[in-house]
């Protein structure tokens, strides 16, 4: 009898137990939209993980220092409502709300792109963004800015426009030949078209390292001035491009770099 009664008040403390953690369970089951595909597959609504709608072509994203927001880089052609402009979203990871920015300096008609890099400052009052171009490699086109990295100030989840550092075109050693992939590409130099960043902490100072995709190399470049510090070679004998540096990452301590290689 004992056991029984053992038995008994375990089974109700085991269902206590599970109404407490499955918030819903004694209560009506709250019916989800759905909708029947001819796969035999069903589409939920509202869609588990609560995604937002957001410019066309997202390519990167860069979480703030403080964990407070998601910066968005939209690259592609642009929509309706960004007014066919690039832009950099946002999302408040609290309300889980997104805000899009449209940048007017990368609309239909502009000779310059987002690429793919992304990244804040360390104090998180900065956002770099990396600008590419093909057809006006040092910003003489009207509205043009050539190739470099559109600093943001970002406040309150908010980035505004701040400055342009920009990068030159870049010189070859003597037994590299620049592929004719652009009217505007001059002998001994290859378009840098910059593609990942990443900030490195150093002690005189925070530092943005970009790769750039046609000159086949990396920079260090200082934050403050837009000063290069160091150009690292990352060609191969011959033609470049060739080794096409993409994406870049630092370690905490600022003393290491690594950058991929779409063809090394």
């Amino acid at each position: 009898m004992k056991h029984q009664v053992s038995l008994a008040l375990f089974s109700l403390l085991a269902m206590l137990f599970s109404g407490a953690m499955m918030p819903g369970l004694g209560q009506d089951p709250v019916e989800r939209p759905s909708i029947s595909l001819p796969s035999s597959k069903t589409l939920l609504s509202p869609v588990p993980g609560r995604p937002q709608k957001t410019n066309s072509f997202p390519t990167t994203l860069a979480l703030s220092p403080d964990g407070k927001f998601l910066a968005v880089l939209n690259n592609g052609y642009g929509t309706e409502e960004s007014g066919f402009q690039q832009s950099i979203a946002v999302i408040d990871l609290k309300s889980n709300q997104l805000v899009d920015y449209p940048d007017s300096r990368l609309g239909k008609k502009s000779h310059q792109t987002y690429f793919l890099g992304l990244a804040f400052s360390a104090d998180g009052k900065s956002l770099y963004a990396s600008v590419a171009s093909l057809t006006d490699l040092t910003g003489h086109a009207p509205g043009g800015t050539g190739n470099g990295i559109a600093v943001y100030g970002f406040e309150d989840g908010r980035p505004m426009p701040k400055r342009f550092i920009k990068i030159p075109p870049q010189p070859l050693k003597a037994a590299r030949h620049s592929a004719r992939i652009s009217d505007e590409i001059r002998p001994g130099e290859a378009d840098p078209y910059p593609a990942g960043l990443a900030v490195v902490e150093q002690s005189d100072g925070e530092k943005i390292l970009a790769a750039d995709n046609l000159s086949d190399d990396a920079l260090l470049i200082d934050a403050e001035s837009g000063k290069i510090i160091h150009r690292f070679d990352l060609s191969t004998p011959g033609i470049v491009p060739a080794s096409y540096p993409y994406g870049v990452v630092g370690t905490r301590n600022g003393k290491r770099t690594y950058c991929s290689l779409w063809n090394g």
